[in-house]
């Protein structure tokens, strides 16, 4: 019941202001979207006792049901609770290597993976966008992310650059959006609320669509 009160609260903040900006964006495009861990990889638990990998699966597939509506054609590392890598020794590393390689048999024009955050604080909160560091349409894509963010969720934070092996190796404008904080009281109860992850998903999708509408993207 908390959950709900909190969720409608927010629901009700940002009502008149969800919109997905209408944008011609140039033709077949191709995002891979990529829900973070994953099967005997659950992620980060959050203080509620959520598991990442679940938090990142929902939202992942309400981001890609919102661009193929768009227009976009999509492709999701995975769509179940399973690593990526099922073909050989499980590690970490293979695992990050599966999803990037997905990207490109899928000639993906960006890569997008999406987690959650947490912090023994307990203090911090809100979305923040990653980046390649060695890519400039990467940090490109990361700051139309942020400000559509920004816009919708009223969170102001820069893009920050990270060497992270699964955007290195994808081969596009890639970015990590790590959604929230699961060690956040109001993060963890918003992050599995369906009304807030359809938000979080348009604001994500805006600025994808944002970047896109650019025309100054290459594929894999």
């Amino acid at each position: 019941m908390a959950t709900l009160t909190l969720a409608s609260a927010f629901w009700w903040t940002i009502n008149n202001r969800l919109t997905v900006t209408s944008t011609a964006v140039a033709p077949n495009p191709i995002i891979v979207i990529d829900p973070g861990h994953g099967g005997r990889d659950p992620g980060a638990v959050g203080i509620t006792g959520v598991w990442e990998k679940e938090v990142n699966l929902a939202v992942s597939l309400t981001l890609s049901n919102d661009l193929r509506k768009h227009g976009i054609t999509v492709y999701l590392t995975r769509t179940t609770d399973h690593t990526v890598n099922r073909t050989g020794p499980y590690s970490v590393r293979n695992d990050l290597l599966a999803r990037s390689a997905f990207a490109k048999q899928h000639h993906a024009t960006l890569f997008v993976t999406i987690h959650s955050n947490i912090e023994p604080t307990h203090s911090m909160q809100g979305p923040i966008v990653y980046y390649d560091s060695d890519s400039s349409a990467s940090l490109q894509l990361a700051v139309e992310v942020s400000q559509a963010i920004h816009s919708l969720l009223g969170y102001n934070r820069p893009p920050r650059p990270i060497n992270q092996l699964v955007l290195e190796d994808s081969k596009v404008p890639a970015i990590n959006i790590e959604i929230g904080f699961l060690s956040h009281p109001r993060d963890s109860a918003l992050l599995i609320t369906p009304s807030y992850q359809y938000t979080l998903s348009q604001a994500i999708a805006s600025g994808l669509l944002r970047y896109l509408s650019q025309g100054d993207y290459r594929t894999g």
